[in-house]
């Protein structure tokens, strides 16, 4: 008997075969790898090809690497570690320049190697100890030109793992509503994570040039997204200082085309990205960074995106770098807006809450309110913990009325000019410098504001206008 074939239930069951081998091959990408989805979000931050190095060397920085171990290594070619030695870190003055003087011995040491490795090209069957350390950190293929020339290369790095620990424990506070900001605003969520490069979430943190908070802004940069003055300054508040990250984040990408270039933009500046994009026609990240020779494109912003993408990595996945661990719990608070200028003891007395719990949810607010020398100002957003929420408006509107409704926020157009300064009386060993970093302003403001032609030259004793 002929068989009969129905071609109907053939294509049916062909097309079974089909759907279901794809269902398996589905299931197997989600299994062995991302999605395509994270897939194409992974693509906005590669690690290009020849930086491969520089991003493994920052992952040893910020996760194998203690704050008592210094690396010493070449200072364009990452993959070179000459030594790894066990320092411990001290921030009393005197060990601090015991040890740095140690390390200029060494530095000194692995230099006069290299260049005698360069002036005699030994058979390395011959080297042993410091001579035979030095050149296998080369690999093979150097030579007598390498050598001489990395003799002026060498850089020495401390250990951040328990500063980058400590940094995440931070960031559980912050980084939920970060990521939501970076969100609204546009960027991708994956650069939330830029202050543990610029600051390790230090939330005090304060460079020796005035850039402050997390997200490490200069006053004058911070002034184009957000209110940095004496008695608000929005760079220490990590929330406030994200939306006015992610703005500038932003203008950088529209401007450069490149998530790379952008947040190298982030360190070197806008403008000094830009040139080196027009300078040599691409926004390329790799030959900008091979290529561009600007005389402020040093050290910090050629390696900025990879420490980026190091600390993206191990923040990502931090378990095989820090063990178990729990971060910090996320911040909670009801946001209520002050319907006039108070004291800070005023406002907590009308809410109930004590000063020192308002002072860690408003971080925006400078010392000069804390002091007392400024009122909280009037439309502040004052955070409150939460469920406090409901009653303070009420609070402080009767409070206000009590006081006869004539508290208000003190401005600069209401100000004597002794009433808005700062002062500060120079002590021993101190610099404009040192001076300006304690109090969140620049040299040139202090120059500025104390009339100083001469900044070099403060003497003991004198005070000081830090502060409009």
């Amino acid at each position: 008997m002929k068989r009969i074939v129905d071609k109907g239930s053939r294509a049916r069951h062909a097309r079974s075969l089909v759907m279901g081998l794809l269902l398996l091959l589905a299931l197997a990408s989600n299994a062995h790898g991302p999605t395509p989805a994270r897939a194409q979000q992974d693509d906005r931050f590669p690690v290009p090809a020849g930086l491969e190095s520089a991003v493994e060397f920052w992952k040893r920085v910020y996760g194998e690497w203690t704050q008592d171990e210094v690396a010493f290594h070449d200072r364009d070619d990452l993959a070179i570690v000459y030594r790894v030695i066990h320092q411990k870190k001290s921030d009393d003055s005197e060990s601090y320049r015991a040890n740095e003087a140690a390390q200029e011995r060494i530095v000194e040491r692995i230099s006069q190697i290299l260049l005698d490795l360069a002036a005699r090209n030994p058979d390395p069957r011959t080297l042993s100890g410091d001579y035979e350390d030095v050149y296998e950190a080369f690999g093979p293929g150097a030579g007598p030109a390498r050598w001489r020339q990395a003799a002026g290369r060498i850089r020495v790095q401390r250990g951040l793992k328990e500063r980058f620990l400590t940094g995440l424990l931070h960031a559980g506070q912050f980084h939920e509503y970060i990521v939501k900001i970076f969100r609204e605003e546009g960027v991708p969520t994956e650069i939330a994570w830029l202050p543990m490069v610029e600051s390790t979430y230090n939330i005090e943190a304060r460079s020796s040039v005035g850039a402050a908070g997390i997200w490490q802004f200069m006053p004058s940069t911070g002034r184009l997204y957000m209110r940095v003055d004496g008695t608000v300054d929005e760079r220490l508040d990590p929330i406030l200082g994200g939306r006015a990250a992610a703005r500038l984040l932003r203008h950088n990408f529209q401007g450069l085309g490149s998530w790379p270039v952008a947040i190298t933009a982030y360190n070197h500046g806008y403008y000094g990205m830009r040139r080196a994009v027009r300078e040599l026609g691409t926004n390329d990240y790799m030959t900008i960074r091979r290529q561009y020779d600007g005389p402020a494109f040093g050290f910090a912003s050629k390696n900025f995106y990879a420490e980026f993408l190091a600390a993206l990595s191990i923040a990502q996945n931090p378990a095989p770098y820090f063990g178990t661990f729990q971060p910090y719990r996320t911040l909670e608070f009801d946001l209520v807006t002050m319907p006039v200028g108070m004291s800070l003891p005023a406002v907590a007395a009308a809410v109930q809450v004590d000063e020192a719990r308002l002072w860690k949810l408003n971080p925006a607010l400078t010392d000069a309110v804390w002091r007392g020398q400024r009122n909280i100002p009037d439309g502040f957003r004052l955070r409150v913990p939460p469920g406090y929420g409901r009653e303070a408006p009420q609070q402080l509107a009767s409070s206000a009325a009590a006081r006869g409704g004539r508290l208000r926020t003190i401005t600069p157009e209401d100000e004597t000019d002794e009433a808005r300064a700062e002062f500060y009386t120079v002590q021993r060993g101190d610099t404009l410098k040192s001076i300006a970093a304690r109090h969140g302003t620049t040299v040139n403001e202090i120059a500025a504001l104390n009339g100083l032609k001469n900044r070099n030259l403060i003497r003991v004793g004198q005070r000081l206008r830090v502060l409009r």
